[in-house]
């Protein structure tokens, strides 16, 4: 095992516990490994050791009053969107706009459909007139090209 294999497992290794036999090798022969895995062992323990610190019984209570406080004093918003803290303004307005759509999808848009311009209409007739030519002899009798009544012998 290379130092990078085993540096990304060295934490794991210490949680879990169990090793792996070329990491404990590893760890013997490479002194560097073997200090970030003395390291890690001594940032575990000072952690293990750490206790949080209580908070003063009086925490909640005081921090009610702050809310309370800043709730009290805060202004009173009046905005264009003041009548959506409302319920029954909001469930109306609702109502009002899916009458709407359902309007707008009902009637149609109303906008008439699109007409091909003149470009288009050219390229179209072109193609239509392609097809008519490739599909008869036409071509074949005005250019004396080869006809089915002749036979190649």
């Amino acid at each position: 095992m290379n130092c990078n294999e085993v540096r990304e497992n060295l934490i794991v290794l210490l949680a879990e516990g169990h090793t792996d036999p070329a990491v404990t090798t590893h760890l013997r022969q490479c002194s560097a490994c073997a200090e970030e895995m003395e390291s890690f062992r001594k940032t575990m323990a000072l952690m293990d050791e750490w206790e949080a610190p209580e908070p003063s019984p009086y925490f909640l209570t005081r921090l009610r009053a702050h809310v309370k406080e800043e709730k009290d004093t805060a202004p009173v918003r009046a905005g264009i969107f003041a009548w959506m803290r409302r319920p029954a303004m909001a469930v109306s307005m609702a109502v009002v706009l899916a009458a709407g759509a359902l309007i707008y999808r009902t009637l149609g848009s109303g906008v008439p459909p699109i007409q091909p311009g003149p470009a288009v209409a050219d390229v179209e007739a072109l193609e239509r007139n392609h097809e008519v030519l490739v599909n008869t002899d036409l071509i074949d009798e005005m250019t004396g090209g080869p006809s089915d009544d002749v036979v190649d012998e």
